[in-house]
């Protein structure tokens, strides 16, 4: 207990799974006779610390012991529960131990052969109504809700209606327990769950429950058939990690990755762990820290007709695992946050920060972020990363409004996006405010590996004013198939008031996109490598145009045959693009989509570029990513200023 004490002061609470909730919770460790020592549930603690009001001018600990720390219901804290600036209440793991807050139950009961390869074991409160889980961990790892196809996606034939589909032949089957699969729609960047209802196999033609998707089956922007797969069904249970629940039964079946008895398998039962509520602006929750933490084990629940897509990037489905409502002066340090059925961390309010956590293996995203104040929310030193597993549309941190600063954090595997905007309403996300009014930060951020999955999505994609994106390493990002691309940024819908320097960005199926009404953007000092389709696409529809668009001192370097700029139109141009370094080691420059320009001569005779220069820029060592500059590059005669990325992401 000392040495505890020793890096805490005020009223100290101790946590354990092995202790009492009739104890005081002021030992570290049950003394000799058993008397006393440790809480043993969280919510002991903060039922101790609301009665006892002594400690008001005082710093709160609530020190948490080695172990799983089980929760049976989330745990709420209102502003009462806060601390202030020089007495905050902190919730935080015992030195060198690592607790972990989870929101499941283990599996306990007997298992047995269900044929050679499948364990089946009864779950009495699945079979009473009591327990329903679409998740299962074994030994920390998620494992695979039983589909079909195991691997990849079939093509819906055609479209019949909104909620039907005719199918090819022998994809799609009179599966056991019809009416409890689940069937995931792709449409372009995001996704549809649907509840079977209905299947003629003659016709080959499966009907759903109306979930009121705002993209139906056979949506024109899906660019193409929609892909799918079957979920949540007994006969995909084929390799090691599959499992099926059938919760009208309450057998759980298994096809085991070891030896049965040594796994620990646990299933969420709750979908949130924490949750802080400010009430009122005036009455917000404050200074509460969580310090050296793993929140674990939550789930997601499917409405009744199935999940519609949010009508837009970056589905948020609620509620997150943790969630901060009106919270101000609020922070997450070197916690852990891994397993979740939705997002990891949703907060409302400012002066807020999650700084050094890991997040990881997530049902939608990472971060959700509203910030109606000056106090900006700070994301920093974070890596997060395989977030996406149940709604692909989500992304890694969402700015979902306002402003704020991320930074230096470490993004990769995302289904869709590193770092989001969002400025549009939907039907299940209103606009809460009509400007941005507070700047948002994104810099020295590393993000790779995002997409594939999905289409529309980038590496940065942002969406509103006020925003500077720079000093970022961004690099392969793709989209299924290359339908709609994958982006290394993109300068969506309106974009305004918004800096782009600084950055790195190379492999991509577009490196930059520049949308409709986008509007004074400065994009200077980048350096922009190996765009599959194209390095820059300024496009805008036919009654739109783009204003005071400016390019320069960019170095802009491909190796395909492909295409430098594709222009939709006149009122597309940018208003200056000049001192910038071209090299295409494939061949000629070439710009499409603009009547009468097909070359680089042709583009400096619309008074482009007139001092840029088509040369070798001379990488140290591009063929390995290395794209410092050696020191006789031509860029530099023309003003380029060199990229440090050695402080980029965390290292």
């Amino acid at each position: 207990m000392a040495r505890v004490e020793r890096c805490v002061k005020g009223v100290v609470f101790y946590v354990s799974p092995t202790g009492n909730d009739g104890w005081s919770g002021k030992l570290d460790e049950p003394n000799a006779d058993k008397t006393d020592g440790p809480f043993a549930t969280i919510a002991k603690a903060v039922e101790v610390l609301r009665q006892d009001k002594t400690q008001a001018n005082e710093a709160v600990s609530i020190v948490l012991r080695d172990g799983m720390h089980f929760l049976d219901k989330p745990i709420c804290l209102d502003q009462t529960d806060g601390g202030s600036k020089t007495c905050p209440v902190t919730y935080m793991a015992y030195p060198d131990e690592m607790p972990v807050i989870s929101g499941g139950k283990r599996i306990t009961g007997e298992w047995k052969k269900y044929d050679d390869n499948i364990m089946v074991c009864n779950i009495p409160e699945v079979k009473e109504g009591k327990w329903r889980f679409n998740q299962l961990f074994v030994n920390g790892e998620r494992q695979t809700r039983a589909r079909i196809p195991h691997e990849g996606e079939y093509f819906a034939e055609e479209a019949i209606s909104p909620t039907s589909f005719r199918f090819k032949e022998g994809d799609f089957k009179r599966w056991q327990n019809l009416n409890d699969i689940e069937v995931v729609f792709f449409h372009s960047w995001n996704e549809t769950r649907f509840i079977a209802s209905e299947l003629n196999e003659k016709e080959r033609i499966i009907k759903f429950l109306d979930p009121k998707a705002m993209h139906v089956i056979g949506w024109d922007g899906a660019g193409g058939p929609n892909r799918y797969y079957v979920e949540n069904l007994i006969e995909g249970v084929q390799q090691p990690g599959d499992w099926y629940l059938n919760h009208h039964t309450g057998d759980l079946y298994y096809y085991p990755i070891g030896d049965i008895d040594k796994l620990e398998i646990i299933a969420p039962a709750i979908n949130e762990l924490f949750r802080l509520e400010g009430g009122l602006k005036e009455q917000n929750i404050q200074n509460v820290i969580f310090r050296g933490l793993t929140f674990a084990h939550t789930d997601w629940t499917l409405p009744e007709n199935g999940y519609p897509d949010c009508g837009d990037v970056g589905d948020i489905v609620h509620p997150s695992a943790i969630t901060w409502d009106n919270a101000r002066y609020c922070s997450m340090q070197d916690c852990t946050i891994a397993h979740t059925g939705t997002y990891a961390i949703e907060m409302k309010g400012y002066g807020n920060s999650v700084i050094n956590c890991r997040i990881y293996d997530t049902g939608s995203g990472g971060i959700v972020s509203r910030n109606y104040d000056e106090e900006r929310n700070v994301f920093m030193f974070n890596h997060i990363h395989d977030c996406g597993k149940v709604y692909p549309s989500a992304v890694a941190i969402n700015i979902d409004d306002g402003g704020g600063t991320v930074s230096h954090n470490l993004i990769h595997d995302i289904t869709h996006s590193g770092v989001y905007t969002r400025h549009w309403g939907t039907p299940t996300q209103e606009r809460e405010r009509e400007n941005q009014e507070q700047g948002l930060l994104i810099e020295y951020n590393e993000i790779y590996n995002c997409g594939g999955m999905i289409n529309d999505n980038a590496g940065i994609f942002i969406r509103d004013s006020n925003i500077i994106v720079r000093n970022n390493l961004i690099h392969d990002c793709y989209s299924y198939g290359g339908r709609c691309p994958g982006w290394g940024i993109y300068l969506g819908c309106e974009t305004r008031d918004t800096i782009v320097e600084n950055n790195v960005v190379y492999r991509a199926d577009e490196i930059m996109h520049v949308w409709y009404s986008d509007r004074n953007i400065v994009i200077q000092n980048n350096i922009f490598v190996d765009g599959r389709m194209d390095q820059i696409n300024y496009q805008n529809p036919s009654d739109r145009s783009h204003d005071n668009i400016r390019s320069i001192r960019n170095i802009f370097y491909y190796t395909k045959p492909t295409e430098l700029f594709r222009v939709s139109h006149e009122k597309c141009l940018p208003a200056e693009s000049d001192y910038n370094v071209y090299f295409c080691t494939a061949g000629d420059i070439v710009i499409k989509g603009l009547q009468g320009v097909d070359s680089f001569p042709d583009w400096q005779a619309k008074g482009l570029d007139s001092n840029s220069v088509i040369a070798n820029p001379l990488f140290v060592d591009p063929e390995n990513d290395n794209y410092m500059l050696r020191a006789n590059s031509p860029a530099f005669e023309l003003g380029f200023k060199p990229i440090d990325i050695s402080r980029v992401g965390i290292r």
